[in-house]
């Protein structure tokens, strides 16, 4: 994945060529977006909700977040659904957005295990209420929000180098919880299962995959757990366990900037 910094520098760089697109005054209930054209990432639950409960809505499906913004400067969508966190990361590196806090209650987030494996999630539960407890979650968790450039920012490096390692997988290109720069994978999440890997005495392996195939990764056994942004729905945990949250996220409805 490229630089942050550049990635929005370029985003803006396309509005500020004239791409953004006129708009109506701000849309907050995705029953107002019915004539409207809507990015929305690939296996996100924006993706369900909208198949489900809108199938007859303009819908483009792109693979990341960065590209919900980049169908958006560039006048291929009219607006995009995101998590509050990250249209603010957006806001803060400079990228001319208007964003409406949709009428939707929060959604917490959580690691994703097999369902067979029960003892990690109960480890992990039990690393996050220490966490908590200590007021260290919510350090880390102000630290990564409150940044414009997580891609600068450091992770602790992994304490136990030796031993079974713990298989992780993540997306790796939603800052500010996950982001591979370089082979590198940062973010919240990166801190908090390197912290996390640390506890039990195991080392980490990082593999990066695409959103939508980490929860059936996950379901097929085919890594121990997954760190990557995941909020907690009804639907997933048919297929995987959750542990308990680590944050609480809002749902946002991103458009460009009114042309004046």
């Amino acid at each position: 994945m490229q630089s942050i910094k550049l990635i929005i520098t370029a985003l803006t760089a396309m509005a500020i060529c004239g791409c953004s697109m006129s708009g109506d005054d701000k849309i907050r209930d995705f029953e107002n977006l019915s004539d409207k054209t809507i990015a929305v990432q690939e296996g996100t639950t924006f993706e369900a909700i909208f198949a489900e409960k809108y199938p007859s809505y303009n819908v483009i499906k792109v693979p990341t977040a960065f590209d919900i913004y980049k169908a958006i400067v560039s006048g291929k969508a009219e607006y995009g659904i995101d998590e509050d966190v990250s249209a603010v990361l957006m806001l803060a590196g400079g990228l001319s957005i208007d964003t409406a806090n949709a009428n939707m209650p929060a959604v917490p987030m959580g690691a994703v295990f097999n369902k067979k494996n029960t003892e990690l999630q109960a480890q992990f539960n039990d690393f996050i209420t220490e966490l908590e407890q200590s007021g260290q979650l919510a350090e880390i968790r102000n630290k990564w929000f409150s940044t414009s450039s997580p891609s600068s920012l450091p992770v602790p490096k992994p304490q136990v180098t030796e031993g079974e390692p713990l298989n992780i997988v993540t997306e790796g290109d939603y800052p500010p919880f996950n982001l591979s720069i370089g082979g590198i994978v940062s973010g919240l999440d990166a801190e908090l299962w390197t912290l996390f890997a640390d506890k039990i005495g195991r080392p980490v392996k990082i593999t990066v995959i695409p959103f939508s195939d980490i929860i059936p990764c996950i379901a097929e056994g085919k890594a121990d757990m997954s760190l990557s942004g995941i909020s907690i729905t009804e639907e997933r945990a048919k297929k995987v366990l959750f542990s308990k949250p680590y944050n609480n996220t809002y749902t946002i409805i991103v458009s460009s900037k009114k042309v004046k």
